[in-house]
């Protein structure tokens, strides 16, 4: 699954540098600018669709498939409905800047219409049913053709520029979703249960407040170097963005593997030293990937973009910051261990002080020097390394809270 992830994350990253090679940053900006609302679609769920990322694979490790495939059904009500409701406000704000005459703008909001309803279900519900082995590989074949596809349909802005951009990105949705539904491993039935939303909010919402933290802190930077820096600033600044969210692929794809597979040994009844022994050797090798690609990619950044790019190289040293943000999350999925265990408390002091430091570092940077690109991935790859190292320097409680619990 790993492996394709990275197939997929070439494709994309060729696929980009030829996207960016036919529009400036200004048009690039506008419809990036926009995708900063994306985030906020994640919030509305209050945990359910957490609480399923825990409960299902741990239900499957028990050997409970039927009452796993009823917690799905009911979180997929919740999922189906809000994400209608994110298409109806995307739907609202588009019809609005077209009754005021500005073409261009109710367009990118009509091409998120599609972009932005459907991104709750692709990015979260639905890949949370792919829980088992055999999942997975129907996981990364889909991967696979959304990579092909991320790269054939460049052909879309070549010939139609930013419109093409637009088409392209609401064309890539639908294949996504239409992947994902129809290879899911659990019928979907549209019936909710109290009970179950109720179970899956216990679980999910503690898990849900932790994991919304960098969320929200990545969501509201960027907003604000949107509002502060402008279309033109944001474009350029696209290009980390790009890279960070192509890199970044990878230690989401082992995340999503190793996730699942601890809440399935921790209801076979493994040890937490088990546990955490068995996932730590993709995680070397991740590090060891990623940061052979960090050095490489800095390197390569400054003679390859201005040469073939040049609208962009401005955007250059941002971009080279941004390449260790994944290096330094590369441990990164040990940390789901704080949820498979159900004890958030110091990895949420974690997220939140990183966090806290990274907007700190930013914005007195700001008030000292001005606005300055750079400051961005600076402040994420400060804030990444504190979340990380004090995540991680913390797991030890949660042998004591599993010991505890064993001996009651």
């Amino acid at each position: 699954f790993a492996s394709a992830q990275v197939v997929t994350s070439g494709l994309s990253i060729i696929a980009a540098f030829l996207v960016v090679s036919r529009l400036d940053p200004y048009e690039y900006g506008q419809f990036n600018g926009v995708g900063v609302y994306l985030g906020y679609i994640l919030l509305g769920h209050g945990g359910i669709l957490n609480g399923l990322n825990r409960e299902l694979p741990y239900e499957l490790g028990r050997k409970n498939d039927a009452y796993a495939r009823e917690l799905a059904s009911s979180s997929y009500v919740v999922a189906s409905l809000l994400s209608a409701l994110a298409t109806l406000v995307f739907l609202v704000f588009s019809l609005k800047y077209f009754i005021n005459g500005q073409t261009l703008t109710g367009f990118i909001y009509l091409s998120y219409v599609i972009i932005g309803g459907l991104f709750l279900m692709n990015k979260q519900f639905l890949p949370s049913l792919y829980r088992t082995n055999n999942d997975f590989d129907s996981l990364a074949k889909q991967n696979l053709y959304v990579g092909i596809s991320n790269l054939l349909t460049v052909a879309f802005v070549y010939l139609f520029g930013l419109y093409g951009l637009l088409m392209r990105g609401a064309f890539q949705a639908l294949l996504e979703s239409w992947l994902l539904f129809k290879n899911k491993p659990y019928r979907l039935t549209f019936k909710v249960q109290k009970v179950h939303l109720a179970k899956l909010l216990k679980t999910g919402f503690p898990i849900y407040v932790v994991g919304q933290v960098s969320n929200i802190w990545v969501t509201v930077m960027n907003n604000i170097l949107f509002v502060k820096g402008g279309p033109t600033n944001y474009g350029l600044y696209a290009l980390a963005n790009m890279l960070l969210g192509i890199l970044g692929v990878v230690p989401n794809a082992f995340g999503q593997v190793i996730y699942p597979r601890m809440n399935i040994m921790l209801g076979e009844g493994q040890s937490f030293t088990t546990i955490v022994k068995a996932n730590l050797k993709p995680l070397y090798l991740q590090f060891v990937l990623l940061l052979g690609i960090a050095i490489v990619g800095c390197l390569l950044l400054p003679v390859v973009i201005p040469w073939l790019f040049p609208k962009y190289a401005a955007g250059v040293v941002p971009a080279q910051w941004m390449l260790f943000v994944p290096v330094v999350q590369s441990f990164g999925s040990l940390n789901n261990l704080y949820n498979v265990v159900k004890h958030q408390r110091w990895y949420f002091v974690s997220l939140v002080t990183g966090a806290v430091v990274g907007a700190l570092y930013v914005l007195i940077r700001y008030n000292l020097e001005g606005f300055n690109l750079v400051f961005f991935p600076q402040g994420l790859l400060l804030g990444n390394f504190i979340q990380q190292a004090l995540s991680l320097a913390f797991l030890p409680t949660l042998k004591k809270v599993l010991d505890n619990r064993a001996s009651q």
